[in-house]
């Protein structure tokens, strides 16, 4: 595992806020990080793959950089890159509140949103793992 330097940091950032206008934009307010905002991606992504089975690389970095965002704002996590079999996959390091770090797979997450469906929704991925990094293990 290591970690995004700045500027890709800042390039997560600014595609995170991207994703944020553009959810803004579809339901009429301001969109905060949060899992309000993580339902509104699901429906995002509902509708997308309606019309594209195969989201394009920026469209999913789009997704995976506000999913990301979240975590990292709301559990204050930092970006870091895993080895994921061939490929590293974006993940983001969270503090767990016994002391211990967990690594939360963004990219996995997003990856599996678009194959299985809803049923691997992002808002309940987000409030599972919320829960897991208050309890210890």
């Amino acid at each position: 595992m290591e970690f995004l330097i700045l500027e890709q940091i800042r390039q997560m950032v600014e595609m995170a806020e991207q994703a944020r206008k553009t959810l803004g934009d579809y339901v009429g307010y301001e969109v905060a990080y949060d899992s309000i905002a993580l339902q509104l991606l699901d429906e995002w992504i509902e509708r997308h793959l309606r019309q594209f089975s195969q989201p394009s690389k920026k469209m999913r970095l789009l997704w995976i950089s506000f999913l990301g965002e979240v975590f990292r704002r709301r559990h204050w996590g930092e970006w870091v890159i895993q080895e994921r079999d061939a490929k590293g996959g974006l993940a983001v390091l969270c503090p767990k509140e016994d002391g211990g770090r967990h690594v939360v797979d963004i990219s996995g997450q997003v990856n599996r949103r678009i194959t299985q469906g809803i049923a691997a929704s992002l808002t309940y991925f987000y409030a599972i793992t919320s829960i897991e990094l208050k309890t210890a293990e």
